[in-house]
């Protein structure tokens, strides 16, 4: 089996710059998921539990500027006194990511979501479908990230680790070749060859490895710097058993023995997408609903396994007047159909927001028959046991064919004081 890992860099950007199109008229999120130069200085925060809100991710104006993932946003703002700043959205980030991983689900038959986002980067894992090349694969996944606004790279090894080493560094490498300049290649697709994982990875930095930074200083100090060089150490290695993951053993990443268990990936739930029209910036309506008919079809394939299931539509309209709410059925969810569909449920007036529900029908069914969770909850009620009720022995017949009463003897009256005393015997 092949796994291929999807690294998608600043990510909470991307997620904000998707989920708030108007905050950057005009501007699609660019390489590494940052903006062009007319968005200006952008940073995403986070509030921790303890001390001053974090910046996760900024924009390459931002960065420019000094700011970096990891200090605070008043140091940043002392850097940058015009920088804007942006809470990350969890629920948003979460949500873009199930819309990726069912979409995914039509060429793959495993997905795993990568945990919850967390830090500057995210990192999902698919797997590759028997018989299909690598190249191709990552070609779909590309076509998948680009058609939710996101960017990203794309490694394909044996194992989760070499995967994530190729999506994440492969790109980089092959260009610092040349010029060291940016020339498009961050979406480039990595393969590892079969069974090179561990020749893939030797010449990598150390560093790659979630190393404490003592341990790590250590190793350095010892001549010690590449994967490489680790995976030749004698036993014992450095071995994390409380993680109890694929990734406890460390010395095993660094030989390409990362594993390739996934956490498969099940949606539920309606299938929700919504565009706001009108703005500067704002695609047009027909592009609008071409995209809006693009992700619910890809999506209702990625659950009906590769086809297009017949959908229930619902479809809010809101504009300068009283919303609106229309309903259709999609026999065949192709986006040619859902266009058409949302097409006519606009009805020639002009909307700003346009939210589509889309339930295939399965999931409807499914949907009808499962309790809600705000259900009572079912009680399981134990049937009343019958009494018992003793059969007679056997009946025995005399030599005329009467039934008569059956006779104990004395070897018949001291059986059960036998059996009772072998049980006390055997404490049986």
């Amino acid at each position: 089996m092949r796994i291929a890992s999807v690294y998608i860099p600043s990510f909470p950007l991307q997620a904000t710059l998707v989920g708030q199109a108007a905050a950057c008229p005009g501007q699609a999120p660019g390489r590494d998921g940052a903006e062009g130069a007319a968005c200006g200085a952008l940073a995403i925060i986070t509030q921790p539990a303890v001390g001053s809100p974090v910046v996760v991710a900024c924009s390459r104006a931002a960065w420019s500027a000094g700011v970096r993932p990891g200090m605070s946003a008043t140091v940043a703002r002392t850097l940058v006194p015009g920088l804007a700043c942006a809470v990350a959205d969890v629920t948003a980030e979460r949500a873009l990511l199930g819309a990726v991983a069912e979409a995914l689900l039509a060429v793959s038959p495993r997905v795993e979501l990568g945990g919850d986002p967390r830090g500057q980067h995210h990192v999902m894992y698919a797997e590759v479908p028997a018989g299909k090349r690598g190249s191709w694969f990552g070609g779909k996944v590309r076509e998948v990230l680009a058609l939710f606004g996101l960017r990203g790279r794309v490694g394909i090894a044996d194992d989760r680790f070499t995967a994530y080493v190729a999506a994440s560094t492969g790109a980089r490498d092959a260009r610092d070749g040349r010029d060291g300049r940016d020339h498009g290649d961050d979406d480039a697709v990595v393969c590892v060859p079969r069974g090179g994982s561990a020749a893939f990875l030797a010449p990598h930095p150390l560093s790659l490895l979630p190393l404490g930074p003592e341990v790590l200083h250590m190793l350095e100090a010892l001549g010690v710097r590449t994967l490489g060089a680790f995976a030749e150490l004698p036993p014992p290695s450095v071995l994390r058993p409380e993680r109890g993951g694929w990734d406890a053993d460390f010395q095993a990443l660094a030989r390409g023995d990362g594993g390739a268990r996934l956490e498969p990936y099940a949606p539920t739930g309606a299938i929700a997408e919504r565009v706001a029209l009108g703005a500067p910036g704002t695609p047009s309506v027909g592009a609008a609903v071409e995209l809006l008919a693009r992700r619910l079809a890809a999506r209702a394939a990625g659950r009906a396994g590769h086809q297009a299931p017949a959908v229930e539509l619902m479809v809010r309209l809101t504009g300068s007047g009283a919303p609106a709410i229309r309903a259709a059925h999609v026999p065949g969810a192709d986006s040619d159909g859902l266009a058409d569909a949302i097409g006519r449920a606009l009805g020639g007036q002009s909307w700003s927001v346009i939210a589509v529900i889309a339930r295939p029908e399965a999931a409807a069914a499914t949907a009808a028959v499962a309790p809600s969770a705000s259900a009572a909850p079912v009680r399981h009620e134990v049937e009343p046991v019958a009494p018992l009720v003793l059969l007679p022995g056997p009946a025995v017949y005399g030599r005329g064919g009467e039934l008569v009463e059956h006779r104990r003897t004395r070897r018949g009256k001291q059986r059960p004081r036998i059996v009772a005393g072998q049980a006390r015997l055997f404490g049986d």
